[in-house]
């Protein structure tokens, strides 16, 4: 039925450019229907998408407003990438800014420092948002563990993250593994964080655990 629905819109437009004499239609995305009339069956986003495409070829792809490929605003100094899985199931895309200045001056080796880490700001369906992750003795490009609990220096911060409205972060037994290059991209892998109360959960789920896979890319704008 839905597929059925597609068609046929496609079909009446189709029909009105013939009816116009073939003449060059331009469609705004704000204008194109992405629901079916009352009464029928509403379209799933995805078909909706692929309806909008139809129409506007040249028209963004639903989800698909950033990548860790260097693929986001020029404005913004990282383009970041996350993809959570286990008792969340989540991925999204976007950029953020950051106050530095150069990629490869963010990167740079050189005496032990703080390096705070690409964010995420509510990207994505599921709204995720990681926040401040750090490095506390970072040296230059290379794999750092994290370790959030130290008897000499300042520890480093791991990943607290929300996703679907609910939050995560180090629990027992969680890992949190980065990579920095030398041109500022680099990941994060952190394993086992659990979830913690927040706003929206007041008595978290105690086995809950998730996975949190992010990359970036910077960008000298």
């Amino acid at each position: 039925m839905k597929r059925t629905l597609v068609l046929f819109l496609l079909l009446c437009v189709a029909l009105i450019g013939v009816a116009c004499g073939g003449g060059e239609t331009t469609t705004t995305p704000a204008e194109l229907p992405t629901a079916a009339p009352s009464g029928a069956t509403e379209l799933t986003e995805e078909e909706a998408a692929a309806f909008a495409t139809a129409l506007d070829p040249d028209a963004p792809v639903v989800g698909d407003d950033a990548t860790a490929d260097g693929d986001c605003e020029a404005y913004f100094r990282f383009c970041v990438a996350a993809s959570v899985s286990g008792t969340v199931e989540s991925v999204a895309a976007g950029g953020v800014g950051a106050n530095i200045d150069t990629c490869a001056v963010w990167a740079a080796p050189g005496e032990a420092r703080i390096l705070e880490l690409p964010m995420m700001l509510a990207a994505g369906e599921d709204g995720i948002t990681v926040a401040l992750t750090r490095i506390a003795a970072y040296t230059g490009p290379g794999r750092y563990e994290l370790v959030s609990v130290s008897t000499d220096g300042i520890p480093d911060m791991f990943p607290t993250m929300e996703v679907a409205g609910r939050t995560f972060a180090e629990g027992e037994g969680a890992t949190a593994v980065v990579t920095v290059n030398a041109d500022g991209s680099g990941t994060l892998d952190a394993t086992g964080l659990a979830e913690i109360a927040s706003i929206g959960v007041s008595n978290p789920d105690p086995t809950a655990r998730v996975d949190l896979g992010m990359q970036w890319t910077c960008q000298d704008s």
